[in-house]
């Protein structure tokens, strides 16, 4: 994890967490945004990104997510 000093001495962070991602993009009003992998919430809480983006990042996690949930025979 990337750290910075500032003059106090103190350590911050240069990195968002995925939880700070996560509130961002709640306050935004992304839906589904507990789906997306930290990358993905990098992109979509960045400035300058089109709504048309942000769709088709949350859409493609949408899928990857639900591919995760299919009907699978219990093994013996």
């Amino acid at each position: 994890m990337a750290y910075s000093y500032e003059k106090g001495g103190a350590m911050e962070r240069k990195e968002k967490s995925r939880n700070e991602l996560m509130l961002i993009a709640k306050d935004r009003g992304i839906k589904n945004f507990r789906v997306l992998n930290k990358e993905e919430l990098m992109h979509v809480t960045a400035e300058g990104i089109t709504q048309q983006e942000i769709d088709a990042l949350v859409a493609g996690a949408v899928k990857r997510w639900k591919s995760g949930w299919g009907s699978r025979k219990v093994k013996k």
